[in-house]
């Protein structure tokens, strides 16, 4: 994709799963990649394992739930390559308890990291576009829970319901700089968590068979359809597009319920 060639984006939790995806499809584009993640490790493994293929990526350990890290992840990305064109709020937790268990740190770590992740970051990237007269683009990724959820997940859903809500405010402050938001927001994606998870199941085959009956496709998503969909909203083709809420879930929020006799 030519057009994002040379662009520089910041991919927030970048060190695995959908945001690791969407860093590494960025930087195949050719895109100039800041992965901006909390854990060191991963932070470096992957700014290794793309630099060794010659790719333009530079690992700045952040933690978005920080407002000092977030402007460092800023400061690092403007001295690494000048300006800041795009970026991904990826960066989030998943935790399904019930409001009878679930306790205020738990609460917190949730809001902070999901929500409140969002809100820092794109607002200090967002003065940054505008200082260096960038009409840049911003990505939140949400979650299909922000429109259906389950039982158990409250803290999970208030939170990706405040990003999308967040993202068309967003969308209407910044739109006079030239500056897009939207958000996408995956359902099950085929990511370490999502395996994870299957295999604590005393069944993980028929478990597994069940998911991908809830889905018109047949399949979940992988962390590739949710970078094309992320790189839609970024380029020159959805240059009127803002304030959107895409979901890329395979069909499984569009069915009432799944039935095999009726």
């Amino acid at each position: 994709m030519n057009e994002i060639k040379d662009k520089v984006i910041i991919v927030t939790g970048a060190g695995k799963g959908i945001g690791e995806g969407i860093a590494t499809y960025f930087a195949e584009c050719g895109a100039k990649v800041i992965l901006a993640t909390i854990n060191d490790q991963e932070g470096q493994y992957l700014e290794n394992r793309l630099t060794d293929k010659g790719y333009q990526v530079h690992f700045v350990q952040t933690d978005v739930c920080s407002e000092a890290s977030v402007i460092n992840m800023v400061t690092q990305a403007e001295h690494r390559f000048g300006s800041i064109d795009m970026l991904v709020n990826n960066a989030g937790i998943t935790l399904f308890k019930s409001i009878l268990e679930a306790t205020l740190e738990d609460w917190d770590r949730v809001i902070n990291t999901d929500l409140r992740g969002v809100f820092l970051c794109t607002k200090y990237v967002a003065q940054s576009m505008i200082n260096n007269q960038i009409k840049g683009a911003v990505v939140n990724i949400s979650s299909n829970h922000a429109f259906r959820t389950l039982p158990n997940t409250e803290m999970y859903a208030a939170a990706k319901g405040g990003v999308n809500a967040m993202t068309r405010s967003m969308a209407l402050s910044l739109g006079k700089y030239g500056i897009r938001v939207n958000c996408v927001c995956p359902g099950f994606t085929d990511t370490y968590h999502y395996q994870q998870w299957l295999m604590e199941k005393e069944d993980p085959q028929v478990v597994e068979s069940d998911v991908l009956k809830l889905h018109a496709t047949g399949r979940i998503s992988t962390p590739e359809d949710i970078a094309n969909m992320v790189a839609f909203l970024v380029g020159p083709a959805s240059g009127n597009i803002t304030g959107g809420e895409f979901m890329v879930d395979g069909g499984l929020t569009a069915g009432l319920y799944h039935a095999e006799n009726f």
